[in-house]
């Protein structure tokens, strides 16, 4: 039962993400594809019906754009070929970027077009056309082998696709090789496109410039002489007229030979008229995509350096604000502090005057004071020395800071410092006695204030102190 479900479940889904095949689209694609080389103006129709009446997806759109190329290719309208060729490579698909170079080599430019993409169809081209390069330098070259893997990729490769490469290197081919070398190459390319008249025209071709005239005459006999005539494939209707004209020269047949050159003559002449003009548009359709990708670059470095240019602006126009405002919070800081001097002014005591009797009285008392041990006193205070002194707090202040240099806390805790070092040095047990207990006989309610202040008065920590006091000894 599972099962069941998991196969009707895997139909489903197929049903859903497969591609329909509507099969009137593509018969007609068939028969656009068939009428293509000796009929291409009824291939273009049967392309204007299929694009009138059907809806396309991408692929297929892909392909009737490469079909119509191609259909105006062979009708000798190659202005308007051009203009749907003369996109950037990147921008191209890869079957139409192949035609491109194709027809441009037909036009004459050897490099045709300049191929970015590396699909399978690309490198096939670029197989079949250095193939092709290596021959014209060099006929005499045996490229024997290379030609059997041409024709070896060509039975699993993209016919439609390769075909105008294959009918250059093919013709080429039948041109030089007068020594039946490469026979069964162009008999595999010619049977590949046995439905494909202008491979057999080569073929033929081939035989007759390798002396094999009864052949050739038997394969021509087989052509569909009225539709040649009347084809809309002007290059294909040229390439029947040489073969005639070879054809009646083995046999001398003098007046068919005659008409058969003034019909290639009249036909040669259109075909370099047309070649001539689609050159000059080739090179005008070239300038303007130069132009305009000098103008994109242009347009682009404009836009870059407009955007520095506001990024700029905007920064200056930031860091201006910026700088007032802390130009203001500064002018506001310094009226802040003005105002907070003149309240401390105005709120200031005013000190009060000791008279110079009375000063000398309290630096008299004071002197008593250090001679007792009352600063080492935990409790002691400016408040209760003040009292014990007969004098006031602001007195006591203001003559501890004038004469002593100090404020009433360094003040005593200088005196218990000078207290506790008397003691190590006139009592050594006290060197024995641990820090703790020291700072707290000298009045220091912990140890660390003890050490800090012991060292600032001193120079050196009180153990290093009682070090010193001990080395001294010895």
């Amino acid at each position: 039962m599972k099962k069941l479900f998991f196969l009707i479940l895997i139909f489903c889904i197929s049903l859903v993400f497969s591609k329909t095949v509507d099969p009137e689209k593509k018969q007609l694609f068939q028969k656009a594809g068939y009428e293509m080389v000796l009929t291409p103006d009824k291939a273009s129709e049967v392309l204007d019906y299929l694009e009138k009446n059907f809806k396309l997806d991408h692929e297929e759109q892909e392909k009737l754009d490469y079909l119509r190329t191609k259909s105006l290719f062979f009708q000798n309208n190659l202005t308007d070929a051009l203009k749907r060729i003369s996109d950037r490579d990147e921008k191209l698909p890869s079957d139409i970027l192949i035609l491109k170079k194709s027809i441009l080599y037909y036009l004459g430019f050897q490099g045709g077009a300049v191929v970015h993409k590396r699909d399978n169809d690309i490198l096939f081209s670029e197989q079949i056309v250095n193939l092709l390069s290596k021959l014209k330098q060099n006929p005499s070259k045996n490229v024997k082998q290379d030609l059997i893997a041409v024709s070896e990729k060509a039975k699993s490769g993209n016919l439609t696709i390769a075909r105008e490469n294959l009918m250059y290197l093919s013709d080429f081919i039948a041109d030089n090789d007068n020594n039946l070398l490469y026979d069964s190459f162009l008999k595999t390319i010619a049977d590949l496109y046995k439905n494909d008249i202008q491979f057999q025209i080569i073929y033929a071709k081939y035989l007759l410039n390798n002396n094999k005239p009864e052949l050739a005459e038997k394969l021509i006999s087989d052509f569909p002489a009225d539709s040649l005539e009347q084809t809309t494939n002007l290059n294909l209707k040229y390439a029947y007229y040489q073969l005639l004209i070879k054809l009646y020269a083995v046999k001398k047949s003098t007046e068919q030979y005659m008409a058969a050159v003034n019909k290639k003559d009249l036909l040669l002449k259109t075909l370099n008229e047309t070649r001539f003009s689609a050159k000059n548009k080739w090179f005008n359709i070239v300038e303007e995509n130069f132009k305009n990708e000098q103008q994109t670059l242009v347009n682009s470095r404009k836009k870059i350096l407009f955007s520095i240019i506001g990024i700029g602006l905007l920064a200056i126009i930031l860091l201006t604000i910026r700088f007032f405002q802390i130009r203001l919070q500064v002018k506001e800081y310094q009226n802040f502090i003005t105002k907070i001097s003149i309240l401390k002014e105005k709120k200031a005591p005013q000190p009060q005057v000791i008279s110079e009797k009375t000063e000398n009285i309290l630096l008299k008392k004071l002197e008593d004071f250090e001679k007792t041990e009352d600063f080492i006193r935990s409790d002691i205070s400016l408040q209760n020395l003040a009292k014990n002194l007969e004098t006031n707090t602001k007195y006591l202040s203001e003559t501890i800071n004038t004469h002593k240099q100090k404020n009433f806390n360094a003040y005593i805790n200088e005196l218990r410092i000078k207290y506790i070092v008397s003691k190590l040095k006139d009592k050594p047990v006290y060197r024995s006695y641990k820090i703790k207990y020291l700072a707290e006989e000298s009045g220091f309610s912990t140890h660390s204030a003890f050490a800090a202040v012991f060292k600032s008065v001193m120079g050196m920590s009180p153990a290093n102190y009682i070090q010193l006091l001990k080395q001294k000894e010895e």
